[in-house]
């Protein structure tokens, strides 16, 4: 990795670097600026301290563990006998600036793991001052990397500082680090040197900070490595490469050699989750649905906690106990039948864990929980009918259902007996006549069934009375000129009629409905109606043939109550005459 040129350009030998840092012996902190093309050579480049960069060969020791880092320099690698040789990891270069992938990046990984090795990933930084440049780089490399079981976080190589400020260099590293963690699920460690980092970096521990923790650090030679960032904010050194011309069994010529702080890996392992969902299929309003949210662990045994967004109004969630080692968990939504409209709401499920953050999407689709609304049926008598043997009423009702009604029975009882159903054409109608005989009660409810297998309570109307008043009851006071006439036809057998403007007939009655009988004809004018005192209308009783025992007007008050209906002739030029046959009304309880 150290001082890795551009792919065109042969790797330095080995002896010229040793040479480079013989020159600088005895410096604290070296730094070898502009090699003939590149402008910057980082400080990982050369030994920071000390003499030649003599190879150096360290097996695990106690309390570490060995490994190295190579890229297609060391050309084809022989595995097995750096494994037998001891050597845990590699990390492996896998590309370089925004284009540049190193060939042999997916032969060392596969054949690494294939021998029990570890296998790391870094991307060799090129930064510069086009706008992107930094985001390019790290989705270059996240296109490039191919992180599984097995591998290490991925790492950023940064020996170069593309003639950036100190704090536009921070802002390229803090993008690509931002970006490599976005894309990959893992915050990736931070390969340099401590000269480097003190000089093109301010020698900042903002990224320490910030959960960037792993450092890789370069420091050659040495007996322990000089950490910058204060100490990278008091974590130390994760991984150490001491000596950029090792010898290991299996590779020819000098590799670079790296320790590990530590015995094991997996804390620094491609550690990471994502999230799964699926549902149990829609919920209705004002029940609970659920959803499975699998949790897709990469080495990664750490607590997620679960949250979800994105409900619609009156719903709320719960999970089972945020899963430490489970693969799943369960998660419910109950919604509010009175408040929770249906419709596909996209809900958005987050885990956060170890730092991470992983989200997932999942459709909640609430349908229709809530029966059919129901207006009770009443009962309610309507001009234009005929007084047979039997009363006509017209039988009213509602019913609605966003999700549309699949099935609408209703029945009736008669004089306090059995229900019985009421055959009904389709599902449009909301009203239907039926016949009661005078003096009968009657009484309707209806149930309704929507195309989501809702059922609502049967909806009851009040029991209604039919009954007739006779037009020589007491309970009708005439005031004018009368006659009283026999009529086979009317409803008694007999009629009052009147000619004389002015006359009138007052029935005085308790009830929810009223209607006036009277006979059609030629030879019948018309009479203005006043329904406790206050003008109703004009009712003409001419018709161009006879029609007895014809309901010509009524009135429904939709609740029983004391009231007076008043008939005023009005004295029609050439045919004045206006009879009363008698009066129904519903007594409705």
């Amino acid at each position: 990795m150290s001082l890795d040129p551009s792919p065109a350009r042969s790797r330095p030998l080995a002896s010229a670097r040793r040479a480079a840092a013989a020159a600088l012996l005895g410096a604290v902190l070296a730094m070898v600026v502009a090699a003939p093309s590149a402008s910057v050579v980082a400080a990982a480049s050369v030994p920071p301290v000390g003499g030649g960069a003599t190879a150096v060969q360290t097996d695990l020791t106690s309390g570490y563990v060995e490994g190295i880092d190579v890229s297609h320099w060391q050309n084809t690698i022989n595995w097995v006998r750096v494994a037998a040789a001891g050597k845990k990891f590699a990390i492996i270069k896998a590309s370089d600036s925004t284009d540049y992938v190193d060939p042999l990046y997916v032969t060392n990984r596969s054949n690494a793991q294939a021998n029990g090795i570890w296998t790391g990933a870094y991307h060799f930084a090129r930064p510069d001052a086009s706008s992107g440049d930094s985001v390019r780089e790290a989705d270059h490399f996240a296109d490039t990397v191919r992180l599984g079981p097995g591998d290490l976080i991925p790492a950023l190589d940064l020996e170069q500082s593309g003639g950036l400020s100190i704090a536009a260099l921070q802002t390229w590293v803090t993008t690509w680090l931002g970006e490599v963690t976005t894309r990959t699920g893992v915050r990736p460690m931070i390969y340099t040197s401590p000269a480097f980092w003190k000089k093109y970096m301010g020698d900042s521990q903002a990224l320490a900070d910030a959960g960037y923790k792993t450092l890789w650090v370069a420091h050659w030679n040495v007996s322990t490595p000089w950490v910058p960032a204060n100490n990278w904010g008091g974590r130390g050194w994760t991984f150490w490469q001491y000596s950029n011309c090792g010898t290991v069994s299996g590779i020819s010529g000098c590799v670079d050699l790296d320790r590990y702080n530590g015995i094991d890996l997996m804390p620094v392992a491609y550690s990471a989750f994502k999230l799964t969902a699926t549902t149990g299929g829609q919920v209705k309003q004002g029940q609970t649905g659920s959803a499975t949210v699998g949790i897709v662990r990469m080495n990664f045994d750490a607590e997620v906690a679960l949250d979800v967004s994105g409900l619609p109004t009156g719903a709320a969630a719960a999970w089972n106990a945020s899963p430490t080692a489970e693969t799943s968990s369960a998660l419910t939504v109950s919604t509010d039948a009175a408040v929770t409209p249906t419709g596909s709401y996209p809900l958005t499920i987050t885990g956060v864990g170890d730092g991470l953050t992983r989200t997932t999407k999942v459709t909640l689709v609430v349908a229709d929980g809530i029966p059919p609304t129901l207006v009770a049926p009443w009962t309610k008598l309507m001009a234009g009918t005929t007084l047979d043997s039997t009363v006509p009423v017209l039988v009213s009702w509602g019913a609605t259902d966003p999700s549309g009604l699949s099935s609408m029975p209703l029945q009736r009882a008669l004089n306090g007996g059995s229900w019985s159903s009421v055959a009904l054409p389709n599902l449009a109608v909301r009203s239907t006549w039926q016949s009661v005989a005078v003096g009968a009660t009657v009484q309707h409810r209806v149930r309704a069934t929507d195309r989501l297998a809702n059922v609502s309570s049967w909806a009851t109307g009040p029991s209604v009375k039919a009954l007739l008043t006779q037009q020589t009851s007491t309970a009708i006071r005439y005031s004018g000129t009368w006659i009283s006439q026999a009529a086979s036809s009317a409803s008694g057998g007999s009629v009052r009629y009147s000619t004389a403007p002015g006359a009138n007939a007052t029935f005085t009655f308790t009830g929810g409905s009223v209607a006036w009988l009277a006979a059609r004809g030629p030879t019948r004018g018309s009479a203005r109606v006043y329904v406790d005192g206050v003008y109703a209308g004009t009712v003409s009783l001419y018709a161009s043939s006879g029609h007895s025992r014809a309901i010509v007007f009524a009135r429904n008050f939709g609740a029983s109550g004391s009231h007076r209906l008043t008939i005023v002739v009005v004295g029609t030029a050439g045919h004045p005459r206006v009879d009363v046959d008698g009066f129904l009304r519903l007594s409705i309880s």
